[in-house]
């Protein structure tokens, strides 16, 4: 089941659209009208970050940031 919002580092997947990518969230805002927005830090290429939606955004297998970093140490 999908949360109603993401939090700073919840491990999520990009999906939709043209590509896919798992990544992390780096910080999650609303826009001036209310509509949830989230900075995604992708995994690959490291360091990229992109503006998402919550429609856009799923959450990667209760992975957590912690986990993520000792794999990528």
């Amino acid at each position: 089941m999908k949360p109603d919002v993401f939090k700073f580092g919840d491990r999520v997947r990009k999906v939709g659209g043209s590509y896919q990518a798992n990544g992390t969230i780096r910080a999650a805002f609303q826009t001036r009208n209310g509509q949830q927005r989230y900075v995604f830090d992708f995994d690959t290429p490291a360091g990229l970050l992109h503006i998402f939606n919550h429609e856009q955004l799923e959450p990667l297998n209760n992975e957590s940031q912690s986990e993520h970093e000792k794999s990528a140490g």
